[in-house]
């Protein structure tokens, strides 16, 4: 029997809504923005010169028509609001005449933020999260949260790793095509996510390889045995006990009225075409196969409110729950769904609070909360990162990724000022980490010999004394200040042989500030020439002094720049090239003009950017993205919103923020579909 792998492609759901369509405002376009547009910006920017490739004269003023409209007012939005365009040598639009302008089209933009318009795709990608309006996520209450569609979205590989090899007895050999996005940024997301004939065949392959060991002869299931039993036609009786037994272990639950019959039609069919041995197979096969296996499913089942939103149904919430907070179906969450205690979202947030009072956050079993840190510092990277080992001390990429974690998972462990903690501690782990023991009880381990010169990373000297009594290591102020500080993001944000600040700098833009950054452009040489006896900041002001350059860069190496104090294995360093090391730097060009300002060195602007409540909002976006699975939009200020005054509220609690957000109606929440409209 043959089981086709293009039968494992799921269609996508069409979506609508209860809403009326949005209409462009084309009339105070023509009033108001085309003239200051037509003043400023059509001398470089009409038909016959587009400059930069950019033609406004000929820009369709409704968004709402085309994606490719929808992103290209987007970049005018972005180049007025960050003061990129007009150059700066052209005359200038009064900040009345901007404010018009943006208004206009920032109006405009909350339009396609509306369910009945995708957007461009690239948008749903976590990379492009800060297009949204800052200012307007945590601004004003809207009447009601815009719900997410209907989704249905890849397991990541680590869930289906845990899943399918539990099925078989010893299976070895499976392959997994559920591979998930490159990148320095999450990697989980359920927009992207689809089956293509590359990934079905390892599932396909997988499945049968799992169904053949549940009815071998050393499986424990006497049921599948015998549905293959070679000389003896089975019942239907011991069809349907197959069917039920096999969606129990595989799917997670028993199969509906409709999929019993289904499947003992197509076991039927199958007997018919290759013999009851074969159908048998073929019957576990498809269940193996079946889109809850493969897929999760967040659809909503039950009846519309007012606005046409539609809450996830009791199974689905537990779930997604178990999904967000593990790699693997959380009991607990089963059982309060099954047991009608996930109908509320004070329930669900009473049920999440419990869950995240295990201490198992401290271990490497229950690693979901780590991930988030994990991804979005992206310090994990430093083992990937060739270098060689520096004079008279050893570079230990992964024992650096360690310390790092220990220190974050004990931040998160006291759970108060979190962000700032992060961004702020003195306090270091140098070759420390938490083991769980035979007891159980969490305590401190040293990790390597006493004789491993692994401290020059700390700039700590090779005498140092190894003790756990004095761990954490307290570090002067002004020399580090958390992770962004710590060896294991320096290596992991630098090059081989040199630091990176620009990229250093791109990541604070992007994930502190809310900003947005273009990738490089194709065609544009981005290595920094070497020079001798000329410092690495000195090269890159050089090399990028063009105002083509300037354009992005102005952005990120002001923020990368004070980084310079250290080498590319995370040391303090004095020197560069034989010349004393400047780590100034600045932050300008922010949607947050109340924090820009001057600094002599990385900590002081480290220090500067934790203390700010707009930074501490974009790390509340960031969590966002990372539990919901995709970016938020404007439709989601409402959970933005909540999400940060319950951290506020809980002196700075993540579990308080993580609570909010998977009790909220974005998380809980779906739009109704066509076929329940």
């Amino acid at each position: 029997m043959k089981i086709s792998a293009t039968s494992l492609i799921l269609l996508f759901f069409a979506v609508s809504h209860s809403y009326a369509a949005p209409e462009a405002d084309l009339s105070n376009f023509r009033k108001s923005v085309l003239p200051l547009l037509s003043k400023y910006c059509m001398d470089c920017h009409d038909a016959d010169t587009k400059k930069g490739s950019f033609d406004l004269e000929s820009l369709a003023p409704n968004m709402l028509s085309d994606d490719d409209v929808l992103e290209q007012w987007r970049l005018v939005e972005e180049q007025l609001h960050f003061d990129d365009m007009p150059p700066e040598k052209k005359q200038q639009p009064s900040a009345d005449e901007k404010s018009r302008i943006l208004q206009w089209v920032r109006s405009e933009l909350f339009k396609t933020q509306r369910p009945d318009h995708l957007g461009s795709a690239k948008l749903h990608l976590p990379q492009f999260g800060n297009y949204v309006d800052h200012g307007t996520l945590f601004g004003k209450r809207f009447s009601h949260v815009i719900p997410a569609r209907p989704r249905i979205w890849r397991l990541r590989p680590t869930l289906y790793n845990g899943i399918m090899p539990r099925l078989g007895e010893k299976i070895t050999g499976l392959a997994n095509g559920l591979n998930l996005l490159d990148g320095p940024n999450f990697k989980d997301y359920a927009a992207p996510y689809f089956l293509d004939e590359a990934a079905t065949a390892p599932l396909l392959s997988n499945a049968k390889k799992i169904a053949a060991a549940l009815v071998g002869q050393n499986s424990r299931d006497k049921i599948f045995k015998e549905l293959v039993k070679v000389d003896a036609t089975p019942s239907p009786q011991l069809v349907e006990e197959s069917i039920s037994l096999a969606f129990r272990k595989i799917v997670g639950r028993g199969p509906t009225a409709e999929e019993t019959e289904r499947f003992q039609n197509f076991h039927a069919k199958a007997t018919k075409t290759g013999g009851h041995v074969t159908a048998g197979k073929a019957l576990l096969t498809a269940v193996l196969l079946q889109p809850e296996v493969l897929y999760r499913s967040e659809l909503g089942k039950g009846d519309p409110d007012e606005f046409g939103r539609i809450r996830l149904s009791s199974r689905e919430i537990a779930y997604a729950l178990s999904y967000s907070l593990d790699n693997q179906p959380i009991r607990e969450f089963l059982d309060a769904s099954s047991q009608g205690d996930l109908s509320t979202s004070k329930q669900v947030a009473e049920l999440v609070a419990k869950r995240l009072k295990d201490d198992s956050l401290l271990q490497d079993k229950n690693p979901r909360i780590i991930q988030f840190f994990r991804e979005y510092f992206n310090y994990p990277y430093a083992r990937e990162v060739f270098k060689d080992q520096p004079d008279g001390g050893k570079h230990d990429a992964g024992r650096l990724v360690a310390d790092l974690e220990t220190m974050i998972r004990d931040i998160i462990r006291n759970d108060e000022d979190v962000l700032h903690s992060l961004l702020t501690s003195r306090n270091y782990y140098v070759n420390a980490e938490y083991r769980k023991g035979k007891d159980n009880k969490i305590s401190l381990h040293q990790a390597h010999h006493k004789s491993w010169p692994y401290q020059t990373s700390f700039n700590l000297p090779h005498d140092w004394k190894w003790s756990l009594v004095k761990q954490p290591v307290a570090f002067p102020r002004n020399e580090r200040a958390g992770v962004l500080t710590h060896p294991a993001w320096l290596a992991a944000w630098s090059g081989n042989f040199e630091n990176h600040p620009v990229q250093r700098g791109k990541w604070i833009r992007t994930h502190l500030l809310g900003g947005t950054v273009p990738d490089v452009p194709i065609g544009v040489d981005a290595l920094v020439p070497e020079k001798k006896h000329t410092s690495f900041r000195d090269r890159l002001i050089t090399a990028t002094a063009s105002s083509k350059c300037q354009r992005c860069h102005r952005k990120m190496d002001p923020l990368g720049l004070p980084f310079e104090r250290y080498d590319h294995y995370g040391r303090i360093q004095r020197l560069d090239a034989g010349q004393p090391v400047d780590p100034s730097g600045a932050i300008s060009r922010t949607r947050f003009p109340n924090i820009h300002g001057k600094f002599t060195d990385p900590v002081t602007m480290i220090d500067h950017l934790a203390a700010s409540e707009k930074v501490e909002q974009v790390f509340v976006r960031h969590v966002f993205r990372f539990f919901m699975g995709r970016n938020e939009t404007l439709g989601d200020a409402n959970t933005l919103q909540d999400a940060h005054k319950a951290y506020l509220e809980a002196k700075g609690s993540f579990s308080a923020l993580i609570i909010s957000l998977l009790s909220s109606d974005s998380f809980l929440l779906r739009q109704q579909s066509r076929k329940q409209s």
